[in-house]
C-alpha cells in the first residue's frame, strides 16, 4: 500500500512539475512576471519567495495538480499596460506562455520512451507469436462471436494484426465496441462482429480469448496449500478432479469452482504421474471470498533492449502511436462509441503506477511517459479552464481584434468546470465500483 502511494505522489509530482514549469519557464522567458508557482492545490504546506524575481514557491496540500499565478492574468483584475502583466502582452506572447505546458508534457514523453527502450524492459514472449487462439472462456464475446481454439486473427476494421501485442492492444481500447474482425480457420478466411465487455478491475476491452498457455507451474508460494501438498515448479497439471487440463487458465476457474472442498490434482513430473489431495485456503478480496492453493504460472519473456539511435527510432514510433490512440479513444468517447465506464481517475492511476513501480523502472517509466501525454493531449482540448481552453479564447480574439468580454469568459469557465467536474465524479464512481466490494446497491437500506 505505502509502495502504490509513494510512487503514485511521484508520478503525479513529476508530470505536475513538467507541465506547470513549461509555463513558468516561457513566462519568464518572455518577462511576464510570474507570481507563485505551485504543486499541488489547496492550504500552502510549505513554500518560500524568492528577491530577485519575486516568485512564491509552494507545496500544496492537495497534490492532483499544480498551478503558476502569472500577474494580471485573472478576469477583473486591475491592469497597467505593463509588459510584466499576462493579459497586457500581445497574443502570441500569451499563446506561447499557455501551450508551453502541454508542449512539456509531450516533450516528456519523447524524452521517456526512448529511454525505457534503452534500459530495456522484459516483455512476455507470447506477445511476439502469430495471433493463434489457444483457449476461449465458455460465454465470453469471443465465444459467443463463434470464435474457435485454433482461428488466426488476421485483422480488427482492416488493420493487420500480426502478433498478440498487437490484437491485445486494439481489445484493451475498445471496449463495448462493436470490431469486424477477420481470421483464419482450416485454410479459409472468415469474418466476425466481436463486442468487448468492460472488465472491472481497469475499464478496458475483453473478450476472453488467449494465446496458447501450458498448464505447467512456474513458482510456489510458500506455505500455501500447493507448497505443502508436494507441488514443485516444473510439474505440468494433467487434470484437475478428474477433468483434463490443456491450457493454465482453466486452472484457477477450476480451482474457484470447487472452493473448499479437497481437490485431486494430476501432475506430470520427470516422465511419472503423481496425484496429490489439496484443500485450497480462502481469502478474501476486495469483499469477495476466493479460494488459492499458491502456484503461479511458467511466463518466458525476452529483454527488448535497444541501442541509442535504435531507441530514438523506436520511443518516437511508441509516442506517435500512443498519442494516436489516446486520440480515437478521445474521439470515440466524443461520438458515443466508447462507454464512460473505460474512464478511470485518480485510484485507478495510483493503482496502476503501484503494479508499473513493482515491475521495474522501465515499466514505470513507460507508464509515466504514456499519462504525460494523454495529459498533453487532452489539455489542448478547446475546454474552457483547460489550456485548449484559453487558446480558444485567444484565437477569438485574433480575430476579433479585442479580448473577449469578461462576463461571456467567466460563463464559458464556469461551462468548462461543470464539464470537468462532471468527469472527475464519473472516473471517481468508476473507480469507487472497482475496488468495493459486491453491488454497490447493497449499501443502501431502501433498496
Amino acid at each position: 500500500m505505502m509502495s502504490t502511494i509513494i510512487s503514485f505522489l511521484i508520478l503525479i509530482g513529476v508530470l505536475v512539475f513538467i507541465h506547470e514549469f513549461g509555463h513558468f519557464i516561457v513566462a519568464k522567458w518572455i518577462g511576464v512576471k510570474v507570481e507563485k508557482f505551485s504543486l499541488g492545490f489547496g492550504p500552502k504546506i510549505v513554500g518560500f519567495k524568492r528577491r530577485n524575481d519575486g516568485t512564491e514557491y509552494l507545496i500544496s496540500l492537495l497534490p492532483l495538480g499544480g498551478y503558476v499565478k502569472l500577474k494580471g492574468e485573472n478576469p477583473g483584475e486591475e491592469l497597467k499596460n505593463d509588459p510584466s502583466e499576462f493579459t497586457s502582452r500581445k497574443v502570441g506572447d500569451r499563446f506561447k506562455i499557455v501551450v508551453a505546458g502541454p508542449v512539456m508534457n509531450i516533450i516528456l514523453a519523447f524524452l521517456l520512451f526512448p529511454l525505457v527502450f534503452m534500459i530495456g524492459v522484459q516483455v512476455p514472449q507470447y506477445l511476439k507469436d502469430a495471433p493463434i487462439i489457444g483457449w476461449i472462456e465458455e460465454g465470453s464475446p469471443a465465444a459467443k462471436a463463434g470464435f474457435q481454439v485454433g482461428d488466426l486473427i488476421k485483422s480488427i476494421d482492416g488493420a493487420t494484426i500480426k502478433n498478440w501485442e498487437e490484437l491485445q492492444n486494439t481489445i484493451l481500447t475498445h471496449p463495448e465496441k462493436d470490431l469486424r474482425v477477420s481470421f483464419l480457420r482450416d485454410g479459409a478466411m472468415r469474418k466476425s462482429v466481436l463486442t468487448p465487455i468492460t472488465t472491472k478491475d481497469f475499464g478496458a476491452g475483453y473478450v476472453g480469448w488467449e494465446c496458447s498457455f501450458d498448464p505447467v507451474i512456474g513458482g510456489l508460494t510458500p506455505q500455501y496449500p500447493a507448497e505443502k501438498a508436494g507441488l514443485k515448479p516444473g510439474d505440468r497439471i494433467l487434470s484437475i478432479a478428474k477433468l483434463p487440463i490443456f491450457h493454465w487458465n482453466q486452472v484457477p476457474q477450476l480451482i474457484k469452482n470447487n472452493k473448499e472442498k479437497e481437490i485431486e490434482f494430476e501432475i506430470q513430473r520427470n516422465g511419472k504421474k503423481l496425484f496429490f489431495l489439496i484443500k485450497p485456503e480462502i481469502q478474501e478480496i476486495s469483499g469477495e471470498k476466493r479460494p488459492f492453493i499458491g502456484i503461479m504460472p511458467v511466463i518466458k519473456t525476452i529483454n527488448e533492449q535497444y541501442g541509442f539511435l535504435e531507441s530514438l527510432k523506436k520511443g518516437a514510433q511508441r509516442t506517435c502511436e500512443m498519442g494516436w490512440t489516446t486520440l480515437k479513444m478521445l474521439k470515440d468517447l466524443i461520438t458515443f462509441n466508447l462507454s464512460v465506464k473505460a474512464l478511470g481517475g485518480p485510484i485507478m492511476i495510483a493503482k496502476l503506477s503501484g503494479q508499473a513501480a513493482q515491475s521495474g523502472l522501465s515499466y514505470f517509466l513507460s507508464f509515466m511517459a504514456f499519462l504525460s501525454l494523454s495529459l498533453g493531449i487532452i489539455n489542448l482540448f478547446p475546454i474552457p479552464v483547460l489550456d485548449g481552453g484559453l487558446i480558444l479564447f485567444l484565437l477569438f480574439e485574433l480575430i476579433k481584434g479585442k479580448p473577449i468580454g469578461v462576463k461571456k469568459m467567466e460563463i464559458a469557465q464556469q461551462v468548462g468546470l461543470a464539464i470537468l467536474i462532471f468527469l472527475m465524479v464519473t472516473v471517481t464512481y468508476n473507480d469507487v465500483m472497482r475496488v468495493l466490494p459486491g453491488n454497490i446497491k447493497d449499501f443502501f437500506p431502501w433498496k
